[in-house]
Parts: C-alpha cells; structure tokens; sequence
C-alpha cells in the first residue's frame, strides 16, 4: 500500500515529473521520436542539399497553406497499420526531396502547412533563436528531421471543422533528403 502512495506522490508531484522515468521521451511505434536529427552530425549521411531549395521548400509550404482554406490548409495523415512516409507536393524543389512521416499511427495527425514550413526554417518573421531550432538554422545542407509543433494559438485549430474530425495537432515529423537523381533509359529518355 505505502509503495503505491509513494509512487503516486512521486508520479504526480510536480517537482518530480521531469525526473520520474513514466515521463522521460520513449520512441513512438515507429521507432522514431520529434526530436530534431541533422543527417551527418547526428547520424546517417550528410544529403548535400542547396540552402536555397530549402528556403524554397518552406516558402512553398507556406503558400500551400495560404492558397486553400478550411482542411485543405492542413497536412492530413490518417491512422493506419503503419507509419507512412510520404513526399510533400512541392514541385520544383531542386535538390530536396521533403517528406512527411507519421509517427502515431493509432491517431489521425494534421498539421498546418504553415507549421510544416516553421519547422524548416523557423517562420516567416523567425526570432535568430527560432531559426536555429529549425532544420535550416540547424542542419543546413545536411537534410535531417524534426517533429512539427503545432502553432495551438492559430485559430485554424479550434474551428468547429478541425475538431469535429478528431484529428490532432502532433505526430507528424518533416524529413529532408537528397531528391533522388533523375534516371535516364538508355535511349536517352527519362523513366
């Protein structure tokens, strides 16, 4: 009995909850967590990517988000068996191949696009500290990953539409890679 009250005191005392392991950052069902990885600092390979085709992907985002209204101003991924990677629709990136994985596949995760973009470069109006945190300021042209964080002050997440679809604003990571080289048959035609 005294052991469940002290486990109880310990779990739920606020000066406690960052030390006690029920609250320490675990990996997803998938493996990974949103936390920010720069490829080739902190794992994997450097992907070589141009500074200004990430710019171009975040200002691409952006102008997603702003050229729709209601769900279409949201990165939709909907529960599943498994943890889906897809590509962003960004025509023209150059050198970026920009993906966004599923992390929880037990909920329906959607994000704004503007928020997709904030995490590759910090935000239109980015503080120089907000810019660091974000995959450019960060990992430069070393690509690499970052969980997105929902802006919860946008107003776009509390419309009835938004709730009503029992989406939630979390479990989406944005990954940058090396876009893949084009490949070329041998006629000289591209397949």
């Amino acid at each position: 009995m005294h052991t469940h009250l002290v486990l109880l005191h310990t779990l739920f005392t606020p000066g406690l909850l960052g030390k006690s392991p029920a609250f320490t950052p675990r990996r997803t069902p998938c493996g990974e967590t949103t936390d920010r990885i720069c490829y080739g600092v902190d794992g994997g390979e450097s992907q070589r990517l141009l500074a200004d085709d990430v710019r171009y992907v975040a200002d691409y985002l952006r102008h997603v988000g702003r050229s729709n209204e209601g769900a279409a101003q949201f990165w939709t991924m909907p529960s599943g068996p498994d943890c889906a990677e897809w590509t962003l629709p960004i025509p023209g990136a150059g050198s970026v191949l920009a993906l966004a994985k599923h992390i929880d596949p037990k909920v329906n995760s959607s994000v704004l696009y503007e928020d997709l973009a904030r995490a590759v470069d910090g935000g239109e109006d980015a503080s120089p500290a907000e810019a660091a945190e974000a995959l450019l300021g960060s990992c430069g042209t070393h690509g690499g990953q970052k969980g997105v964080e929902a802006n919860l002050l946008d107003p776009l997440y509390h419309t009835k539409e938004y709730v009503k679809s029992g989406a939630v604003p979390r479990g989406v990571l944005v990954k940058l890679v090396r876009a893949p080289e084009r490949v070329v048959g041998t006629l000289g035609t591209e397949l």
